[in-house]
């Protein structure tokens, strides 16, 4: 592999680092906001922790992405 093409994959593996991280942040300030939800508003509660699913599954698929990166020589 050429030079370039090995950088424009190093900035698309940062790319991705930096995507995690700020999933992974949003993340846990939904996982914060839901547990101080009172437990009367279930709507809202299941709502987030749906969306902290999909958050999760998100978060397992770019560090599926970012390993196979780091496996390309």
């Amino acid at each position: 592999m050429n030079k370039q093409r090995r950088k424009e994959l190093e900035d698309l593996h940062d790319n991705l680092q930096n995507l995690h991280e700020t999933l992974e942040t949003i993340m846990e300030e939904e996982e914060e906001y839901k547990d101080n939800l009172p437990e009367n508003m279930t709507n809202r509660i299941e709502q987030s922790e749906n969306a902290v699913c999909s958050m999760m599954e998100a978060l397992e698929n770019i560090a599926g992405a970012i390993n196979n990166l780091e496996e390309i020589e």
